[in-house]
């Protein structure tokens, strides 16, 4: 895109995303300056681009307001499975986590913060919808899905699909949530709470090559 080439839209067969928010921002920011706002935003986010930047195919889509969106699997398609996709999403989400645990809040009016996050796997169509503010997007269900799974997740927690879970339950512990509306609102989402990664004894009596 930078250098004028023209960019083919593409259809992605699976691709496991994560969107992350700030709980409570917008009453928070009503009660900071401007500068406190934007420091710790810029705080968060670098230290978030810096876990993202340690994965072989993970990246960071546009960013708004608070809502902080990743994608895994664009570049991988047929090296990687899309098991290893959303291995690397939570445990990207796990790292997040221990970020916001651990943020200096010095220069803040409240000494700590939560974020929410949710995570969805499915397909996608990747392109350049704006020629006059060329941006690569990603579009369709799994996007809309994984802000819904965001949506209704609670402080500090991992909330995540059931399509996502199903993928990567031999690694990863899961406590059931409450199914969540999508789309429409009529139709509903099996989701669950990750709790941890398995030990690796248990892992091996599960097959142990999940991710490969």
């Amino acid at each position: 895109m930078k250098s004028g080439a023209s960019v083919e839209p593409k259809h992605f067969k699976s691709l496991a995303f994560l969107t992350a928010d700030i709980v409570s921002f917008t009453n928070l920011s009503s009660k900071s300056s401007a500068k406190q706002v934007v420091a710790l935003l810029n705080r968060l986010y670098s230290q978030m681009d810096d876990v993202i930047d340690s994965f072989e195919d993970i990246y960071k889509l546009e960013t708004i307001g608070d809502a902080y969106n990743i994608v895994s699997g664009l570049n991988t398609q047929e090296t990687l499975s899309e098991t290893s996709h959303v291995i690397s999403i939570i445990e990207c989400a796990q790292r997040f986590m221990d970020i916001v645990r651990s943020l200096d809040m010095t220069d803040q009016i409240t000494d700590h913060i939560q974020i929410r996050v949710g995570i969805h796997v499915g397909p996608a169509v990747g392109g350049v919808a704006n020629m006059a503010m060329p941006k690569y997007s990603l579009f369709g269900d799994t996007v809309t899905i994984t802000g819904q799974m965001e949506q209704t997740s609670r402080p500090m927690e991992i909330h995540v699909s059931g399509p996502a879970c199903d993928l990567v339950k031999d690694v990863f512990e899961f406590e059931v949530s409450e199914s969540v509306p999508v789309l429409d609102m009529k139709q509903r989402m099996p989701a669950w709470w990750l709790l941890h990664k398995k030990s690796r004894a248990s892992f091996v009596a599960f097959g142990g090559n999940a991710a490969q």
